[in-house]
């Protein structure tokens, strides 16, 4: 491992380990943890890691403009929120998941509900051989791409809904859709 990668063992935080350049490496077993992602990181997962937030917001959600944000054989769970329960990304940044699994999150409370597995408001989002499974919104159970977003999917499956709307732009190419 580099001077900027640390391995992190189920149960124990994550959040500490959130500097510039990180690259996180999380152990099997459950990460029970919402994250705000301020920095450049690359959170990986080794084999069955599972983040989940418990219904305590956002799984992963990154505010902020001006940095890339990995996510690499993960599986993320359980996020609540108005608006992305996996994923929120609001700011002009990048999101990247590379063989992920977004399953079981949901996006209605206080009246929200788009983006139940991801919503993308700006910036950019790639999503690759990343599949969704039981999310849950009113709109967008797996994807929610708006605004000034643009999003691309390189294979994985869609077991829910994908809305793009108000000029965001979505670029799909070998990907499996089976909602609508």
């Amino acid at each position: 491992m580099s001077e900027h990668t640390v391995r992190v063992a189920a149960g124990s935080a994550i959040a500490p380990h959130l500097a510039p350049g990180a690259v996180i490496c999380l152990g099997p077993g459950v990460h029970a943890e919402s994250l705000s992602v301020e920095q450049s990181v690359t959170l990986r997962g080794e084999p069955c890691a599972i983040l989940d937030a418990g219904r305590r917001g956002p799984v992963v959600a990154v505010g902020v403009d001006g940095v890339v944000v990995r996510l690499e054989t993960l599986t993320l769970r359980n996020g609540a929120w108005e608006a992305g329960g996996g994923v929120r990304l609001s700011g002009w940044s990048e999101v990247i998941l590379d063989r992920c699994v977004v399953e079981g999150n949901e996006a209605s409370l206080a009246g929200g509900g788009a983006g139940g597995g991801i919503y993308v408001h700006r910036g950019s989002l790639s999503l690759l051989d990343t599949d969704f499974r039981d999310n849950r919104a009113r709109s967008g159970t797996d994807l929610h791409v708006t605004g000034a977003a643009r999003a691309e999917a390189r294979g994985g499956r869609f077991g829910g809904d994908i809305v793009v709307t108000e000029g965001a732009e979505l670029t799909m190419v070998g990907s499996h859709v089976v909602g609508s």
